[in-house]
């Protein structure tokens, strides 16, 4: 028997016990599971995520989240000339 599963199952059956604790970007959800669904736009030359939504849902329970981004004083470093 084999422990993997389709991407498709990577969605909580219920939500009953989802929460929205958006607004605080995080990384692990209060059920303990750090895999996430969300929405990205592929960057065609770089073969990349080139930007990506900041909502996101827990795989495991639904809780709705606010993703990550990145500290702004490493993005300013990359603006530098």
């Amino acid at each position: 028997m084999s422990d993997e599963i389709s991407i498709h199952q990577l969605r909580p059956t219920n939500y009953e016990n989802a929460m929205d604790i958006r607004g605080t970007a995080t990384t692990v959800c209060p059920c303990g599971c750090d895999v996430w669904r969300v929405l990205v736009k592929w960057d065609e030359e770089e073969k990349a995520v080139g930007m990506y939504f900041l909502d996101m849902e827990c795989a495991q329970c639904g809780t709705l989240a606010t993703a990550p981004t990145p500290d702004e004083d490493d993005t300013d470093a990359d603006l530098r000339i």
